[in-house]
């Protein structure tokens, strides 16, 4: 019957994905290992786990509390002296505070790290000098917000005190007693072409690999993720950690969640897992700990049962991302066909209140300007006598949702909007559904409470119950100083700071600042391609400089930006924490006749007019280096880090090109000027 469930969630998930793989690891029975063999098209490949790398990096870390090198709760500059901030309150963040994510990183240090058949060390091994310039954005220890940076300092923490790189580590650890063959990293010695392809504007491109480790870069087959989810099991065959480390990692560990913990949600966080409490087990009094991952292109969910011996592990190649609610289906028919649940369970969404009620004046008290930051960026909220009105600032296509106070003193949508992660408006009510409420926490900041249910594609549901923005008021830059960040609303700026390799030419290539009279003293940023926030709104602080403020926990709150603009050769260059951004201006035009490019430090760019838009060149481009094609719109066309690259390109008329690579030459010749 196993067999069965899997071969099942193979054809499922084939008609969803470029590639997918699934693994199930139940003791004493490993599903995964009679069903398939390192052969298989599908499950036999090696997948980028994205964040799923956490829990290696979580265990490895309390590995060495076991061993006695180290002490979640000791400061760590004890371990790693030559770590420092501007910020002289990074003297107390301790690894337990990397661990539960509340360290207090900015979290978006991740330059030079996204790559395309490259396996550069330069993020790790410039991670703490990147680090040395940045500030926290809150106490360290005061809240838990998602924090990428954390986990690769943790990374660096394992190197340090055990002296082994942490692929080594890993290896020696967990990887070898574990006879887990099919789990790497980009630093490991293995077969790339096990990877399971990759897809830039439906091309296959070079293998992705990520430099960030301990934070998102290791790669696993499903069948050998899943033997190790069975290690938090309480049946493992593994005693690599002991039952006190495992019930260490698995407890909530989440600072300042701001719900209560019988809550339906997927975030509450434990000591490398997103949840440890996670639905829809909760509601069947079983304990779940789980985990999700993206990349560029991969995405990963591990979910483990540990009183029932169960481990399951779901990864894809491609754009879209249902890995957790795979991965909840299988778990709920291997359930059922051992009798720990009725066959005729099922999930639905559930019923609230729409009759209206007045709203009593101390709810109207919250209605003002609000910052979801990842989530969905700023908007207001307005009432009427009986409604709640939300409607979006700072951005492209502005959208409005509306929700009804009802008499259990919830505000609930009778028309089918809802919130996930960013507004998803007019869905009937088929898709999800979503009650709001509000919260003054002890230091006087009002929140935006969310508890949202979800369904996708006629799969399994989702539920998350969080803070989803945060309260703020109309900020008092000077006259002078917001005039200077309105000057810039709508100009583009073009990443030129990245290596030639970095996958962030693709889909972060071009940025531009956001600003609107409702939101006076504050600029968003929007990257430009994929209309979305890069992350967090600024408040503006002078002429050339903004400053990210989000203090929400969980996930609204991660990867806030600090924006300063610099001079070079008299144009604008757009600091975005450790990321350089040129302004259009700069951008000169390209010229067919000079026959050759030569690069500096950074990325070149040229607009492409109608003079040559049409024409074919043939490339010579350096080893050390890329080029990439925009349209006019500015969106990704192509690069020469697609696997089949023959070193020809069309030039788009009124479309850009890019070249980068630090001191390279590219070379062409001009084969048809149209």
């Amino acid at each position: 019957m196993r067999k069965r469930i899997l071969k099942a969630a193979l054809v499922l998930l084939s008609s969803l994905y470029w590639w997918g793989g699934i693994g199930l690891q139940s003791t004493p029975v490993l599903l995964a290992k009679e069903a398939v063999t390192a052969e298989d098209p599908v499950i036999g490949r090696l997948y980028g786990i994205g964040s799923v790398s956490k829990v290696f990096t979580a265990s490895a870390v309390m590995k060495l509390v076991e061993e006695g090198l180290v002490d979640l709760d000791t400061p760590l500059i004890n371990y790693l002296p030559e770590f420092t901030m501007e910020d002289s309150r990074y003297v107390d963040i301790t690894p337990r505070m990397l661990l539960n994510h509340s360290s207090g990183l900015l979290g978006m240090t991740d330059n030079n790290a996204f790559l395309l058949g490259d396996n550069s060390t330069y993020n790790h091994d410039h991670f703490l000098e990147l680090l040395a310039s940045q500030r926290l954005k809150h106490d360290p220890g005061e809240l838990s917000v998602y924090s990428n940076d954390s986990y690769t300092l943790a990374e660096i923490l394992v190197e340090q005190v055990s002296g082994l790189t942490f692929t080594e580590y890993l290896q020696k650890n967990f990887l070898n007693p574990m006879e887990l063959k099919q789990i790497q990293t980009p630093q490991s010695d293995f077969d790339r072409a096990l990877l399971a392809p990759i897809y830039l504007g439906g091309r296959e491109s070079l293998p992705e690999a990520l430099g960030v480790i301990g934070s998102g870069g290791m790669y696993a087959s499903m069948t050998d993720l899943s033997r190790f989810g069975s290690l938090f099991t309480k049946g493992s065959d593994y005693p690599i950690l002991s039952p006190g480390s495992l019930d260490e990692m698995s407890r909530i560990q989440h600072i300042k969640p701001l719900v209560s913990e019988d809550q339906d949600t997927t975030f509450l966080y434990g000591l490398g897992w997103d949840s440890v409490e996670t639905y829809p087990f909760n509601t069947l009094g079983i304990k779940a700990i789980a985990k999700g991952g993206s990349t560029g292109n991969y995405h990963t969910n591990l979910t483990v049962l540990p009183e029932h011996d169960l481990s399951v592990a779901v990864s894809s190649s491609g754009s879209d991302s249902y890995e957790q609610l795979i991965a909840q289906e299988i778990i709920l028919e291997v359930l059922k066909e051992e009798g720990l649940l009725d066959q005729n369970f099922s999930l639905s969404l559930p019923e609230y209140n729409t009759t209206a009620a007045p709203i009593p004046d101390v709810i109207k008290a919250y209605a003002g300007l609000y910052d979801a930051g990842r989530m969905g960026g700023m908007f207001t909220i307005e009432f009427t006598e009986d409604t709640l009105v939300m409607t979006t600032v700072n951005a492209r296509v502005e959208k409005t949702q509306t929700y009804v106070y009802n008499q259990d003193e919830e505000f609930v949508s009778a028309n089918g909007d809802y919130i996930t992660f960013g507004f998803t408006a007019n869905q009937g009510g088929t898709r999800g559904i979503t009650r709001l409420s509000f919260l003054t926490d002890e230091k006087g900041q009002a929140f935006l409470m969310g508890n949202t249910y979800e369904n996708q594609n006629g799969l399994s549901q989702t539920a998350s119950a969080l803070p989803l923005a945060q309260k703020i008021e109309p900020a008092s830059a000077n006259t002078a100083a917001n005039n200077a960040w309105m000057d810039r609303n709508n100009k583009k700026y073009f990443l030129v700071s990245e290596t030639y390799s970095s996958f962030k030419y693709t889909n972060q290539a071009i940025l531009r600042p956001m600003l609107d009279e409702r939101a006076a003293g504050y600029v968003s940023i929007e990257v430009y391609q994929t209309k979305g926030a890069l992350g967090t709104s600024a408040r503006i602080y002078d002429a050339n400089s903004a400053k990210g403020f989000q203090q929400t926990p969980t996930m609204p709150g991660r990867d806030i930006v600090d924006m300063n603009i610099a001079m070079q050769d008299g144009y604008e260059v757009l600091h975005v924490n450790n990321y350089r951004y040129l302004e259009e201006d700069a951008i000169q035009n390209f010229n067919a006749t000079e026959t050759n490019i030569r690069t500096t430090s950074d990325a070149v760019w040229f607009h492409i007019d109608s003079a040559y838009g049409g024409s074919r060149l043939k490339m010579d481009i350096p080893q050390r280096g890329s080029i990439f094609l925009f349209d006019e719109n500015l969106n990704y066309i192509s690069t020469s880090r697609l696997k089949d690259f023959d070193n020809t390109i069309t030039l788009p008329k009124n479309g850009y090109i890019l070249f980068a690579g630090e001191n390279q030459t590219f070379t062409f010749t001009v084969t048809d000027n149209r």
